[in-house]
């Protein structure tokens, strides 16, 4: 499943054994390093990571009532059955995990060591097993066609090619799966410095992650939810 090949650079073509972290998780960075954007925001969430599953469930509850809830509005678009290859991009601290269906595998893709670290403590105090990757969404470490579902929630734009992020998750994810992107509808009408708010309206009715999207997809529906605050589009590869 995993595949080195997709993360090489020209002075190692071939596919090899993907290493470990001192912390166990797989090591799936580029040999050539990050690009800027994603280092920034790597080292941003390092920073953040011990404090972000506390700020950001009490976030959730003053705002939108309850985590179960906000986190349920995302998650229960997604089809998943028991056996299913499950992968969550921008895993954080792993809150979405134990949401979802049992019975499933589960891999969860970070930035952030800090983050994976987060979440591996959460997910032992709550008795559930992933396998975690300290990788990039624009280059992801997995053969073609390898996921019965892929989600992401929250920070697309903050990545440093959100278009191909986008193409890798469908490239991963097998024919028929239902992809789902959610993220932050940004009212202001413009950036804030790296992050591209990808639910900015380029026309009456045509959000900029619509415009991403490759031809083909199926099934493509997108709203906005948690009161406007978010959108959820979820679409499903031919």
């Amino acid at each position: 499943m995993f595949d080195s090949t997709r993360i090489s650079d020209y002075t190692h073509p071939e596919s090899y054994p993907l290493p470990r972290t001192e912390d166990g998780f797989i090591h799936a960075v580029r040999p050539q390093g990050m690009e800027l954007t994603n280092a920034r925001a790597m080292a941003l969430a390092d920073k953040l990571a011990r404090f972000y599953a506390f700020a950001h469930r009490w976030y959730i509850r003053l705002r939108f009532g309850g985590e179960i809830q906000y986190r349920w509005t995302f998650l229960s678009e997604l089809n998943i059955q028991r056996g299913d290859r499950v992968l969550e991009i921008s895993v954080g601290t792993g809150a979405n995990l134990p949401i979802l269906p049992a019975g499933a595998q589960l891999y969860g893709l970070d930035l952030s060591q800090a983050m994976l670290r987060e979440a591996s403590r959460h997910l032992k105090e709550w008795g559930t097993e992933a396998e975690l990757i300290h990788g990039e969404a624009e280059h992801l470490p997995f053969h073609t066609e390898s996921f019965d579902c892929v989600y992401h929630v929250g920070g697309l734009g903050d990545f440093s090619d959100p278009p191909e992020a986008l193409r890798e998750m469908i490239r991963v994810a097998k024919s028929g799966t239902k992809i789902l992107i959610a993220d932050e509808v940004d009212r202001r009408g413009h950036e804030r410095r790296s992050r591209i708010s990808l639910a900015k309206k380029t026309g009456p009715s045509s959000p900029e992650i619509l415009r991403m999207l490759p031809a083909g997809m199926l099934d493509v529906q997108y709203e906005e939810v948690c009161k406007g605050v978010m959108y959820r589009l979820t679409f499903r590869k031919p």
